[in-house]
């Protein structure tokens, strides 16, 4: 896109912070290189719907009704949801027409259906990135209208074969910027840096089960050797009060904590994945059994495979085995990845060179 001083993009991704987050680091990168104006259709009520105008200077936001398809794809309750993309689809495209945008960037999810088809059916320039290791329904199928598809684990390129080659581009996974130093994330948890700084969280919905096995966990601690920041999300816990955990139901910047962490016990998604990796803060990943195609546990295989923490079964976790692991992991040397490109910043430039 050489020669232009400015962009018009317009963007979308499911409502959890696994296809927010990615998507506000490559909106960062590319305001750094040039004026950009952004129409962002968000998830009604979700995460995205309630951040991107506080995360994106002077965006138009677009909230979209869309749900997801039902398991399994060949429901018949199916019908109605497909009826109802199809007449969101004709919405996003009459509003898209009005924008003018020069491409759209997509980071999946099921509210990717009707604007990335839109964006097709206009003519528009599409662009998708895939988080976790095994791609979710809406990239694949989606996959033939883009221009270019971006993904984070090179064993992604074998759910994409029908893709022409040269297409499918290896770039990682996005992760936001850290602003704060292990000395001010510890100060503002008013705590002492040589205690130990445990990351606890179960995504951006949360989890009732790591919620009750850290709360055995702390039943059992008898000294201050630990520091647990505990993110609870929208599931139900009832909280004790301990000197050494610290609650919160959602961080918007836990990426910052985990930058400084000393470890962390989660989820296995993609989001929480890079940002493990990319700050080298070891993790102990108990995968969610029921996500889509088991991708969590794929995703947390990758992480163990570099040497940055445990995959651990929920069914074969126990309170005392689980706090010996994190024992494990906060002893444990930080092993920096040696990144040579940073995955928003190489987005970004595909994305400011299409003409």
């Amino acid at each position: 896109m050489s020669g232009r001083n400015s962009l018009k993009i317009v963007v979308c991704g499911g409502g959890t912070g696994g296809h927010y987050y990615p998507l506000i680091a490559v909106i960062s990168a590319l305001k750094k290189k040039i004026e950009l104006k952004v129409l962002y259709y968000t998830s009604k009520g979700r995460l995205d719907d309630r951040y991107a105008e506080r995360d994106i200077e002077n965006v138009k936001k677009m909230p979209l009704e869309v749900k997801g398809l039902k398991r399994p794809v060949y429901s018949p309750k199916n019908i109605m949801v497909i009826f109802d993309h199809l007449l969101t689809t004709d919405k996003v495209k009459r509003n898209m027409a009005e924008f003018s945008p020069n491409l759209v960037f997509s980071t999946g999810g099921y509210i990717s259906f009707p604007v990335v088809k839109a964006a097709s059916k206009i003519g528009l320039p599409v662009f998708l990135h895939e988080q976790n290791s095994i791609p979710g329904i809406a990239n694949k199928r989606l996959a033939r209208y883009a221009k270019k598809v971006f993904i984070s684990f090179e064993k992604s390129r074998d759910y994409f074969k029908n893709i022409e080659n040269g297409k499918v581009i290896y770039t990682g996974n996005p992760v936001r910027k850290v602003m704060k130093t292990r000395k001010e994330i510890f100060d503002s948890l008013g705590i002492d840096q040589n205690r130990k700084l445990i990351i606890i969280c179960g995504g951006s919905q949360g989890s009732d089960f790591l919620n009750r096995i850290m709360i055995e966990i702390y039943d059992g601690i008898k000294d201050d050797k630990y520091f647990f920041y505990h993110i609870t999300g929208n599931a139900e816990i009832k909280t004790k009060n301990y000197s050494f955990v610290r609650y919160r139901k959602f961080d918007p910047q836990l990426n910052e904590y985990i930058a400084v962490a000393d470890g962390v016990v989660a989820r296995g998604g993609a989001t929480t994945i890079a940002e493990l990796a990319h700050y080298g803060t070891p993790g102990v990943i108990i995968p969610w059994s029921e996500a889509t195609e088991n991708h969590q546990y794929y995703n947390g295989l990758m992480l163990q495979e570099m040497g940055l923490g445990y995959v651990i079964l929920e069914n074969a976790v126990t309170s005392g085995g689980l706090l010996e692991t994190i024992n494990r992991i906060s002893t444990s040397r930080r092993h920096l990845l040696n990144i040579e490109k940073d995955p928003a910043e190489t987005i970004a430039g595909h994305l400011l060179q299409e003409e």
